[in-house]
């Protein structure tokens, strides 16, 4: 039975869920789309998830090494061949025929040998295991980031271990067959994440070291956070989660990552192409949003044709204009205005010589009449010759001269 200090320790920890928990995919999911944040934490959509074997696969190998370890504690060492017969025990209960194989060249029993390679690897890299001790696996608690206990983070650690004098390390398997360079790794806040929160649970912890196991390559990585660090990365999780807050309107980012997210069928870019995509020829065709799409391409693609030729004209009306000395060209029953004004460009606030040409324009006592500096002001004063020769070397080098040219059609 539960003692009273478990069921209040329960309470506790459903209040703090009801509040602003969130946990390091949650900011994520914000990051990657607003829309599918919106639609996975506050409309709580239950959409259809198809599990991928390389999800299944992660899975599986998880619950071996926590088998692994967990026996371990009651001081009972499974043998190599007593964890692979759990993980496959467990591969076989849990397989089914709606987990999605992408690539066709492999198949269940290639990716089921992968996990053994990835335990048999791991097993013989660290038996016995006693280079740490394990505190805690598959870690399910919360911390507070703030001193008003306002905001909480969800602390998800494979396994946390102690090893000598106060120093504690975070473990996280990898079953990808990507393998990070330690620059990535050294970035990497989901771990760091967790680190703020060993910070927070041990106060005796020394140093906390991040170790990430990419068990395709049989290769541990690691890495550390400062003090300085935990904090930069605190504060920027309580902006984000106020920027959640204060987010309204929610809209979707379209990524690479959009074909594998869950509320495509919902999401506005690609709610259309579910609701069409399974239609025969003679409905698809006839759907209203295909049939606006389709003449929306081929009327673009006219314009496009009748840009180019506009374009070219214009060309040919500016050198024809340019050429005979005139400002208007006339037609049967029209005509077309042709007017040449000049064009000055001065540097802009991310040009090295922007300090120069401010300098310059104090000199001459012009910095106070114009101010910021109001191009179109400034443009006017030298278009209008109000300036001094003198006075206008001093800026002439900052300006680009060009030209602007209008082509208006006209009645006669």
């Amino acid at each position: 039975m539960f003692k009273y200090s478990q069921i209040f320790s329960l309470l506790i920890e459903s209040e703090r869920n009801k509040m602003n928990t969130y946990s390091y995919s949650k900011l994520g999911t914000f990051e990657q789309c607003p829309l599918k944040f919106k639609f996975a934490y506050i409309d709580e959509l239950e959409t259809e998830i198809e599990e991928s074997v390389e999800a299944f696969l992660g899975s599986r190998v998880h619950e071996a090494l926590e088998k692994l370890y967990t026996d371990l504690r009651f001081q009972k060492l499974l043998t190599l061949e007593e964890l692979l017969n759990f993980f496959n025990d467990s591969w076989k209960k849990n397989w089914n025929d709606a987990i999605v194989i992408v690539r066709d060249e492999y198949d269940e029993e290639n990716y089921r040998k992968m996990g053994e390679k990835f335990l048999t690897d791991y097993y013989n890299t660290y038996k016995p295991f006693n280079q740490s001790r394990t505190v805690a696996l598959e870690t399910k608690k919360t911390v507070e980031l703030d001193n008003d206990n306002k905001y909480f983070i969800h602390i998800r650690i494979d396994r946390l271990a102690l090893a000598d004098d106060n120093i504690y390390e975070i473990h996280d398997y990898k079953t990808s067959n990507t393998l990070p360079t330690q620059e990535e790794l050294d970035k990497n806040e989901q771990l760091a994440i967790y680190a703020y929160g060993v910070k927070k649970m041990y106060r005796d912890a020394k140093r906390i070291i991040l170790v990430w196991h990419y068990l395709a390559f049989d290769k541990e990585m690691r890495s550390e956070r400062t003090d300085e660090e935990l904090e930069n990365l605190r504060k920027e999780i309580i902006r984000s989660i106020k920027e959640i807050e204060e987010c309204t309107k929610f809209p979707p980012r379209v990524s690479a990552l959009c074909e594998w997210c869950e509320f495509r069928p919902v999401c506005p870019n690609f709610k259309h192409l579910y609701e069409i995509e399974e239609k025969p020829p003679e409905e698809y065709l006839a759907n209203d949003g295909v049939k606006l799409a389709n003449s929306f391409a081929e009327v673009s693609e006219k314009l496009e044709e009748y840009q180019k030729e506009f374009e070219s004209i214009r060309d040919a009306l500016v050198i024809f204009a340019k050429k005979s000395n005139i400002n208007t060209v006339y037609g049967s029953d029209i005509k077309v205005s042709v007017r040449s004004y000049p064009k000055l460009s001065f540097p802009k606030k991310e040009d090295k010589d922007r300090d120069e040409f401010i300098k310059a324009l104090r000199d001459i006592g012009l910095w106070e009449r114009i101010s910021s500096p109001d191009v179109y002001e400034l443009a006017k004063i030298i278009n209008n010759n109000e300036l001094h020769p003198d006075l206008m070397k001093l800026i002439d080098k900052f300006i680009k001269k060009g030209e602007n040219i209008t082509v208006r059609l006209l009645k006669k």
